[in-house]
């Protein structure tokens, strides 16, 4: 089970990479972002108002802020595909797009909801409280 941040704070961003996999820093997590992952691709598809029908999307980060259950801050690295097979996105600081999405996780009564995002960010900017709700 993962640290979890405050009542009300969000936590220190964690990485998600090779040497700190989701499935063993954050499971739940993890089966969240499978579970809301085709809406995470319409939502971002909807706001960004791309004609690319399967970007794919990376995490790279998260933080987590407790409330009343757990609302997660995911920072997810956006591959768009287009027509040729390349990456068409264009963030500031690496070059790619980075989107941010929120998901709120409440345990006992298990209620999962995607509940907001936020696109055309770069790697180093920061979580957001309030995020844009997906339609």
């Amino acid at each position: 089970m993962s640290a979890i941040a405050p009542p009300g704070g969000i936590g220190k961003p964690k990485p998600i990479d090779k040497k700190h996999p989701l499935a063993k820093s954050d499971p739940e997590l993890k089966r969240l972002l499978l579970k809301f992952n085709r809406q995470i691709s319409d939502a971002y598809i909807r706001v960004s108002m791309i004609a690319d029908s399967s970007p794919t999307f990376e995490p790279v980060s998260y933080a987590t802020q407790v409330v009343a259950g757990t609302n997660y801050y995911v920072k997810m690295r956006v591959t768009q595909h287009g027509w040729s097979g390349f990456n068409c996105g264009g963030g500031k600081d690496d070059g790619a797009e980075y989107i941010h999405v929120k998901i709120f996780y409440q345990s006992w009564s298990k209620t999962e909801q995607f509940t907001g995002i936020s696109i055309r960010k770069a790697r180093n900017d920061p979580f957001e409280f309030d995020m844009p709700i997906p339609l």
